[in-house]
């Protein structure tokens, strides 16, 4: 069933939720997959470093580099869901040190930029 999830997960071309996920292995499966399922399995990847979570947007993309341990910067286009992620441990590294120095432990910091990818800007 991982692999299921895994695999459906890389089908789409933008974050897709369990929701999402659930109803293409569904499809695949020729039986329903329940959405819980398919959340726990994710939670498991997302541990491991092999999906990591839009928040903003309760969706999932596979991690193009899990071997790397860095804290996630998402570009979210909101014309068309496009979701880029990028490393800058500068700018993550001072958005941990500002919690640090507010007297916050930080876990997991996530930024995400909302706005419009290049396609959705030059479409107008």
């Amino acid at each position: 069933m991982r692999a299921r999830v895994f695999d459906a997960l890389n089908q789409f071309d933008r974050p897709a939720s369990a929701y999402d996920i659930a109803d293409a292995v569904s499809k695949a499966e020729g039986r329903r997959v329940a959405a819980n399922s398919v959340y726990r399995i994710l939670d498991l990847f997302v541990g491991k470093n092999l999906v990591q979570r839009v928040e903003s947007a309760n969706a999932y993309i596979a991690n193009a580099h899990p071997d790397c341990r860095h804290d996630c910067i998402f570009l979210v286009c909101d014309g068309c869901g496009q979701t880029t992620h990028l490393d800058n441990d500068r700018i993550t590294g001072t958005v941990r040190q500002a919690a640090i120095d507010a007297g916050f432990e930080p876990v997991r910091p996530v930024i995400e930029v909302r706005g419009r990818c290049t396609a959705c800007v030059a479409a107008g």
